[in-house]
This record gives C-alpha cells, sequence and structure tokens, in this order.
C-alpha cells in the first residue's frame, strides 16, 4: 500500500494552510483599515473560506478512500 495519495492529500491541506495564512492578513488588514467586522464583504469572505475547506475535506476524503478501493493498491476492491 503506497503512502502517495495521502501525502498528495497533506500537501493540499498544506496549500490551505497558506491560503488561510494569507487571507487571514487580509482580513487582519481590512479590520484595521475600519472595515466593519460584520459587514458583507468580511463575511462573505469567511463564508467562501469556510465553503471551500468544507468541500476540499469532503470531497478530498472521498478521493482519498477511492483512490485506496483501486486494483493497483494492495487490498483494493476488484
Amino acid at each position: 500500500m503506497s503512502f502517495i495519495p495521502v501525502l498528495e492529500y497533506l500537501t493540499g491541506l498544506g496549500f490551505f494552510g497558506f491560503i488561510y495564512w494569507l487571507m487571514d492578513g487580509i482580513l487582519n488588514i481590512m479590520k484595521n483599515a475600519g472595515v466593519s467586522i460584520t459587514g458583507d464583504v468580511y463575511f462573505f469572505l469567511s463564508m467562501l473560506w469556510m465553503a471551500i475547506i468544507f468541500i476540499y475535506l469532503l470531497f478530498g476524503g472521498i478521493w482519498l478512500v477511492r483512490k485506496y478501493t483501486e486494483i493497483e493498491y494492495t487490498g483494493g476492491f476488484i
């Protein structure tokens, strides 16, 4: 059984961690500039970010499980 699909999935999580770091900086700049943290733009960016993470975790997990059920991996279903 190969660990490459797990590394690919974790690389994706690392990418999202980097993007989170960037977006957190942007949101902090917006707060410091006086943009309301309850305003439409702040709320939209927050909800967009949560949706992207949720979709990646959900479909990335499904992809990872399906990757290990392929025949090329030992123990995969036929």
